[in-house]
């Protein structure tokens, strides 16, 4: 049974491929569940089940049940079909309408940025020379990192701006709009890429690697939807700064890796299969095992949930796991996620919303131009059947910030603001 998401998910991708015979954001995120469950096939074959490695069958051959596989395989699909409406190559515009709100905009996220090296620069010498299991392990005992600790000392706005960091993640499609569409100088727009990197400064002082992942799902993300309008200088340009910047990302990964698995009998390697390719396993464990009784939105509402209820998903996960009776903070998609929280039919329902806001968003099948407000609307979306291989993104509010943001400039794409005159015109739907 554990064959059925590699077979399925390899035929959707060549659907989709056979469909516009190119890579589109559709056949990019179903190859990532190929991948994933390419993985599982391996980690399960080859013996690499284990609670350390964050698979919850631990020590037993798992029977995946038919009824999981096929709600597993359908409600991911269902969050992946309306990107398949997007056709890259058929683009031919990406406009602005407020380009001094985006002005504005960029230049709070590139301080953002300036802000985070501040806080982080000072601790890699220290962290180079550190145990980056022991940093794991403080972060999980609920430690906070020294790039918190001396943000701690910042005046509030600048507080405020460290704890919005995850917007810098926004970059990435500004990068791309200004290089690719605008067409300014790598010079003037290099910066963002620079900045875009936020996320994964925090993370690297925690010894996390999923930001470093997450950024690079991301990254390709922007290169399958601005495919049409990268020019040989872009290439260029990614070609030789991707180099040293993949080697150092992958040696970084190789050494967390390393420091937190090389006591365990499955070893490096069969730890990080294990790592990629567990979520469709505890999809099924949480399916069979799960109590229909609780239900909960702090992973889902995360703001709402903090400013009303003062409670996040990380306050409540250690009294969830007592109760459930099984580690919850582990992979399961982000299907997975909705169902851990809401039960069977509030994942379906999730994932059919979800789908719904998608199809409002881009709008129609082969639209030949967006909106830079559509663009992050787009891309903060995307994140979440993309990094899906894993979890549900925006389970914090610093996380849920980034699709805030997206949102705000999705609205104002669809009015424009006359200077001189107190009226607000709505723009044509494109």
């Amino acid at each position: 049974m554990y064959f059925i998401p590699l077979v399925y998910f390899s035929a959707l991708t060549y659907y989709f491929w056979q469909k516009h015979r190119v890579i589109d954001l559709a056949v990019y995120m179903s190859g990532l569940f190929v991948i994933t469950s390419l993985c599982c096939v391996l980690m399960v074959t080859g013996g690499y089940l284990s609670a350390d490695g964050g698979v919850l069958f631990d020590g037993w051959e798992p029977t995946f049940g038919i009824v999981p596989t096929l709600l597993y395989c359908g409600l991911v699909t269902l969050t992946i079909f309306p990107f398949s409406f997007i056709r890259p190559e058929k683009l031919e515009n990406i406009s602005n309408v407020h380009r001094f709100i985006l002005y504005g905009f960029t230049l709070f996220i590139i301080v953002q940025g300036v802000i985070m090296y501040y806080l982080v620069g000072g601790f890699f010498s220290d962290l180079l020379n550190g145990d980056f299991k022991f940093l794991k392990n403080s972060y999980y005992s609920g430690d906070i990192s020294p790039a918190d600790a001396k943000m701690l000392t910042m005046p509030l706005p600048f507080q405020m701006m460290f704890l919005l960091s995850f917007m810098t993640l926004l970059a990435l499609p500004l990068f791309f709009y200004y290089s690719c569409i605008e067409k300014r100088s790598l010079w003037l727009t290099s910066p963002l890429l620079a900045v875009s990197i936020s996320p994964i400064l925090r993370g690297v002082l925690i010894a996390d690697r999923t930001e470093i992942i997450h950024y690079g799902l991301m990254f390709f993300f922007c290169l399958v939807f601005f495919q049409k309008f990268i020019t040989k200088k872009v290439r260029n340009f990614f070609f030789v700064g991707s180099v040293p910047v993949i080697a150092v990302g992958l040696i970084y990964f190789i050494a967390v890796s390393v420091s937190r698995f090389e006591d365990q009998d499955e070893g490096t390697g069969g730890n990080m299969i294990e790592y990629a390719g567990q979520s469709y396993a505890n999809f099924c464990y949480f399916f069979e095992n799960h109590n229909p009784e609780l239900f909960y939105l702090e992973r889902e509402l995360p703001i709402t949930s903090f400013f009303i209820f003062n409670n996040q998903y990380v306050d409540t996960k250690g009294e969830r796991t007592a109760r459930e009776g099984f580690f919850i903070g582990v992979f399961a998609s982000h299907i997975g996620s909705w169902l851990l929280d809401t039960g069977v039919v509030g994942a379906i329902l999730i994932s059919s919303l979800f789908a719904m806001v998608c199809c409002i968003v881009i709008g129609r099948y082969n639209r030949t131009d967006f909106d830079i407000g559509e663009v992050f609307m787009i891309f903060a979306l995307g994140a979440i059947p993309t990094f899906g291989i894993f979890y549900y993104r925006y389970y914090t509010v610093a996380t849920a910030f980034v699709y805030v943001a997206a949102i705000c400039f999705y609205i104002l794409s669809k009015y424009v603001f006359v200077l001189g005159h107190n009226d607000v015109k709505e723009t044509e739907e494109a």
